[in-house]
């Protein structure tokens, strides 16, 4: 019944109270929109796989490969995404890796978790005759087929999963082909370079590309007729097989469906478990292929009886396109510039953090042949390290800084947003001879140039440099101290030290952080502040000094006027122990008379996960412009000139233009990269090979000054530039 305020209804009320309704919407609530229909869902790929053996690898190298394969090569979601993924799975007070493993698997379409099979090698080919049909089992060896063979079964049921497979495989279908089997393509990802995850302007990129694969080799006199032989999983190279032939018509297939995904997969063993993840998406110039390719028909109760009537079946249909593609689809990642999602710092972004470095590392790092590859152990390390203390941002980054000190790169830096660092020290400290660590100018007047640093907070300086020399990364002695030292200035709360003035009495001065907008501007960055102009007031009226240095205030402008100002000196002093302050590349032509050439760059560039090689880049350019010095120069560098300052030398040293005086540079080279890591965490490094333009080693080497200069105590205290005063001593005596 009906019930309208609490009575019955008549028939002819609730005809009435029907009617009303109809036309009206105000009684009580209208009925509910039927739910909407659930989204199409692509199969269950996973029960289809035969899973491959245990593998021997340590757990957290073998989960560096499985995120690394998943971040760079997969189908599907953004890299923050599937980071973040990783980082809760790695949460916890120890690490369950089989539980990491299934994590993965519940979050990712892309991605099966299976138990390892028992580690089986391929048995040796095996060729059995049912009437005129050969039915090959693949394995090791050639597969010799019966004289008055007319048709061929290959039976991939059971097969394992083994590198060997793939060839045997080859060898099977070429025992029954005199014409090469077309293969279906592949779109796979291609990296050229590691594309920086924080910046927009990048030199690297990334984006998708079709493969043609090659046909498989024909060894045989006829083209046979050929059927598949399948059961409920295959290892992926046998899946691709079926999909290859199957999709172009080359082979019937009886028995089970294979589902594409396994096809597209590649078996990474981890701990216990062993993860599936698809690297490619199979497709034809009708687009991706089909999820699921359907078997022709069933096999046969008795094989043989099957199998007779096989010579005679012509070639198989065209396989059904009508349904819809569902599995995820591979395009381009999309990329976001900036910093990621705040989280507050936990063992778990931490020990993700070191995986994903590790993992991009091995993919992009182009310096493993000069400085070794040690990042496997240094991976381990570090994760054991995870524990040892309460994790924090502070802690996170010197995890990582840890972890990049064996990249010995002098492009490695961590930054955290926001920031542990409430404040900066703004004193400028450098090494000088004798090895002592001394202030060289600072905006503290309790800071005086000459003074000795002696203590830090309870650590003599010494322990103090051993502990972060240990987790700074650089290719060169020098550079590596240097920004060791530049650590003093990162301050989490007010630090005391210990200096020794050059009267010999030592004295504390507790340190406050300082929050001046620019530390680079107030303090400056190179040796010297020195403005352009003529030397005369060192005694060297015919002279002129130029500097490269951004913190001198040098643009291309006052550079060009400069040069014009310096066309009657005798010779040339260029200051470059800093970072230049404009592009270099618009200084040199005025600098050098002919033609120069840029050093040697080299991008790795991977297509999939297993093609890779090296985009190579150099250039030619035309000097002489004018204004331009034709003159002697002296150059001077020292730790501090990195990376384009040693670009702007490298090719003032490669056309004989300069003579370097000063220290050793930084040895290191190459557009750096950016790795966005969970927790807003971000690691930089270099994603470039630089070669010197013969091709011999850069990285590490650097420019090495003609005469070496290394600046004392006193010279720091009295503001006693020695290398320029060389520099000048050079170009007198050469006048």
């Amino acid at each position: 019944m009906t019930k309208t305020q609490g009575r019955v209804a008549s028939p002819g009320s609730r005809w009435l109270l029907a009617a009303t309704c109809a036309f009206h919407t105000a009684c009580g609530d209208a009925p509910p929109p039927p739910p909407p229909e659930p989204a199409p869902r692509a199969i269950d790929w996973c029960p289809h796989v035969t899973p491959g053996a245990m593998g021997t690898a340590p757990a957290a190298v073998a989960l560096s490969e499985a995120h690394a394969l998943l971040r760079f090569f997969s189908p599907g979601r953004g890299y923050r995404a599937i980071d973040s993924v990783l980082a809760t799975a790695l949460e916890g007070s120890t690490v369950d890796w089989n539980g990491v493993a299934q994590a993965y698997a519940d979050e990712f379409e892309s991605v099966c978790v299976h138990v390892p099979r028992d580690a089986a090698p391929l048995s040796p080919v095996q060729v059995e005759q049912y009437d005129t049909v050969a039915v090959i089992r693949p394995g090791t060896g050639e597969p010799m087929l019966p004289e008055g063979t007319q048709a061929v079964a290959i039976d991939l049921r059971g097969l394992p999963d083994v590198p060997e497979l793939e060839e045997a495989l080859t060898r099977a279908i070429a025992a029954a082909s005199n014409t090469p089997a077309s293969r279906v393509s592949a779109r796979v990802r291609v990296h050229d370079g590691p594309m920086d995850e924080f910046f927009s302007v990048n030199v690297y990129a990334n984006t998708t590309q079709r493969l043609n694969a090659l046909a498989y080799p024909a060894s045989g006199a006829v083209d046979l007729p050929v059927v598949l032989l399948t059961n409920a999983t295959l290892p992926p190279a046998a899946a691709r097989f079926v999909v290859d032939l199957r999709a172009t018509r080359r082979a019937w297939l009886w028995g089970e469906a294979v589902a594409t995904a396994v096809a597209e997969s590649r078996w990474v063993p981890l701990a216990q478990r062993g993860l599936s993840i698809r690297i490619s998406q199979l497709e034809d110039d009708a687009g991706p292929l089909p999820d699921r390719i359907p078997a022709d028909r069933e096999p046969p109760a008795l094989l043989a009886d099957g199998l007779r009537e096989l010579p005679a079946l012509g070639t198989p249909p065209a396989m059904n396109r009508s349904a819809e593609v569902l599995r995820e689809k591979l395009t381009p990642r999309p990329f976001v510039s900036g910093p990621g999602t705040q989280r507050p710092p936990t063992a778990g972004i931490a020990r993700a953090s070191l995986v994903i470095v590790h993992g991009a590392l091995r993919r992009f790092f182009p310096y493993f042949p000069v400085v070794g590859d040690g990042i496997d152990a240094r991976l381990e390390e570090t994760l054991a390290s995870v524990d040892e203390a309460p994790v924090n941002a502070l802690r996170t980054i010197q995890l990582l800084r840890r972890f990049g000190a064996v990249l010995q790169d002098g492009h490695v830096f961590v930054y955290a947003t926001p920031s542990p660092f409430i404040g900066t020290l703004p004193v400028l400290m450098e090494e000088v001879a004798g090895g002592d660590v001394v202030v060289r100018r600072a905006l503290f007047p309790e800071f005086r140039p000459g003074d000795t640093l002696v203590r830090v907070g309870d650590r003599g300086v010494a322990e103090w440099y051993a502990e972060e020399l240990a987790r700074t990364s650089a290719a060169t002695h020098g550079y590596r101290h240097d920004l060791a030292t530049r650590r003093l200035r990162e301050l989490t709360g007010p630090l005391s030290l210990v200096l020794r003035g050059m009267d010999g009495h030592e004295r504390t001065v507790a340190a406050t952080p300082w929050n001046g907008s620019d530390l680079t501007e107030a303090l400056g960055f190179a040796p010297s502040r020195r403005r352009g102009g003529w030397l005369d007031d060192l005694g060297a009226p015919s002279l002129y000094y130029v500097s490269m240095n951004q913190d001198s205030g040098t643009n291309l402008n006052a550079f060009i006027q400069q040069l014009q100002s310096a066309s009657s000196a005798r010779g040339l002093v260029v200051d470059m122990r800093g970072y230049p302050g404009f592009s270099h590349y618009d200084a040199l032509p005025h600098l050098i008379q002919g033609d120069f050439s840029s050093p040697i760059f080299r991008i790795r560039r991977w297509t999939g996960p297993d093609q890779h090689d090296a985009k190579e880049e150099h250039y030619v350019f035309t000097g002489g412009a004018e204004p331009s010095f034709r003159g002697p120069i002296v150059l001077l560098m020292g730790p501090r000139s990195v990376s384009a300052a040693e670009n702007f030398a490298t090719i003032l040293v490669g056309a004989n233009r300069v003579q370097v005086v000063g220290r050793r540079s930084a040895g290191t080279n190459g557009n750096f990269t950016n790795l966005v890591l969970p927790g807003n965490f971000r690691f930089m490094f270099t994603g470039m090979e630089v070669l010197y333009p013969d091709r011999s080693t850069f990285h590490g080497v650097g420019i090495v000054p003609d005469e070496e200069i290394v600046p004392t105590t006193e010279d720091l205290a009295l503001d006693r530039d020695p290398e320029l005063l060389k520099a000048i001593e050079r170009l007198q005596a050469g006048e």
